[in-house]
């Protein structure tokens, strides 16, 4: 035992000691950073996108999985210096936590670079370790800006978006584009409108005012983080599109001719046909008479005329009655926000139809218990699987919409996202206790080696 701890032993931990502690202490200090961005994962900027690039100003638009203020410092070089708030907050005067970003930044420089970080929370982020970046478009002569008036069919795009359970979206993203065209974003109001000016839309490069016509295809694609909708719409609508019920997919071309539409359904769209009001028959699409359910919230849709009212009345140990409206192309859906109890239950629809008579179709479907669900496969990237009812093919005049296999808050690959890739948060909000640690380690070896 004395020689375990003899002079020699001691002096020898006591190297050991400071060998450890000193390089323990400077590795926390240069990589605090590290632990809090791990901690506060749920502030992280997702599906990051510069949007709205003109000559003067760029958007910047993106995700967060819990309620986080945003806002924005930025600069033409790297030591930024400037700072911008989210519009909605300027709007308000206020900080206000939420999960969809926007933030615009305007009296720019023309074809000038900016570098800017994310301020999300209390941490600041970065693209993969540097800065983001957004480069301004060229200035565009007077006479292209007078001949793109001229050529355009019309300057306005505007539609409005509702939940699955009939009310209207405040605040959600919009993203517009065309086939070579650049990125556009806007936000839904408080009543879930939306519109997008076309009179300065750029061409992908930002370098020219893009072309269009009554032969333009434009995607649209909406999301709430957690729902999202695609959305395929043409010039020739006069500038309105019909209500979008997010989580569905919308192709709203067909009166263009065979060429549009074809070139609609390569790009993965979904093709719907708008049938006459008169066609339109009340009825349940999902569940299907006797239909056993895994899903313990199963989303409910059907038919009725278009922009009509449907009583829904779920008949179980939770009896649930509500009221939706079918969108303009006689659509609805429901889907519950508590779990249905396992066993049997019956759905009453109540609508009137093409005559004004009030109609009420019943319909028996099971729930299955949790413990005895069918199994579903999802992928790597789907948190809820949902099952994709199959419409009946009783009536060859109706093409149901068919929503998307699981909501995902990823607009399709033609928007070309910026993707966050983490952040580093500032520096001077280090684990002390760590730090304490490492240093008294180094304090102890240094005062034996010392002392011995």
């Amino acid at each position: 035992m004395k020689k375990l701890f003899s002079k020699k032993n001691l002096t020898i931990l006591g190297i050991i000691l400071v060998l450890i502690g000193i390089p323990l202490t400077i590795f926390i200090l240069k990589n605090q950073t590290v632990f809090k961005s791990r901690a506060s994962g749920s502030e992280e900027p997702l599906n990051v996108k510069i949007t709205n690039i003109t000559d003067t100003s760029f958007a910047i638009t993106y995700q967060t999985e819990s309620p986080s203020t945003g806002s924005i410092s930025y600069g033409n070089d790297k030591k930024l210096g400037e700072s911008e708030l989210e519009d909605i907050d300027k709007e308000k005067g206020a900080f206000s936590p939420k999960k969809i970003h926007s933030i615009s930044v305007k009296k720019l420089t023309s074809a000038t670079k900016y570098y800017l970080t994310i301020i999300s929370g209390s941490n600041t982020f970065l693209n993969n370790g540097a800065p983001f970046e957004a480069t301004t478009g060229p200035n565009i002569s007077s006479a292209s800006a007078k001949s793109n008036l001229a050529s355009a069919k019309q300057q306005t795009i505007k539609g409005k978006i509702v939940l699955p359970d009939g009310n209207a979206l405040p605040d959600a993203l919009v993203y517009l584009n065309a086939e070579n065209s650049q990125l556009l974003s806007s936000t839904t109001t408080k009543n879930g409108e939306f519109s997008f000016s076309l009179k300065e839309l750029r061409t992908a490069d930002f370098s020219s005012y893009f072309d269009t016509n009554e032969d333009t295809i434009l995607k649209i694609v909406a999301t709430n983080g957690s729902l999202t909708s695609n959305v395929s719409a043409s010039l020739s609508q006069d500038g309105s599109i019909p209500t979008i019920t997010l989580s569905n997919d919308y192709d709203f071309t067909q009166k263009s001719s065979t060429t549009k539409s074809a070139a609609v359904q390569s790009s993965g769209f979904p093709s719907v046909t708008v049938t006459p009001e008169g066609n339109l028959k009340p009825k349940i699409i999902s569940p299907k008479e006797n239909q056993t359910i895994a899903d313990q919230k199963p989303q409910f849709r059907g038919t009725s005329l278009p922009n009509e009212k449907v009583e829904i009345i779920i008949h179980s140990a939770e009896e649930i009655t509500t009221q939706v409206t079918a969108d303009s192309n006689g659509n609805w859906t429901y889907k519950p926000l508590t779990n249905l109890s396992p066993g049997v239950h019956t759905i009453t629809i109540k609508t009137r139809d093409s005559q004004g008579i009030l109609t009420t179709i019943i319909q028996s479907f099971t729930v299955l218990a949790a413990e005895a669900q069918m199994p579903t496969v999802t992928s790597s990237a789907t948190p809820i699987a949902i099952p994709i009812p199959t419409p009946t093919a009783s009536s060859p005049t109706i093409v149901m919409l068919t929503p998307l296999s699981a909501p995902t808050p990823t607009p399709p690959p033609i928007l070309a996202p910026i993707e966050s890739k983490g952040g580093l948060p500032p520096t001077g909000n280090s684990p002390t206790f760590l730090i304490i640690g490492g240093i008294i380690t180094a304090i102890s070896g240094l005062a034996l080696f010392l002392l011995l």
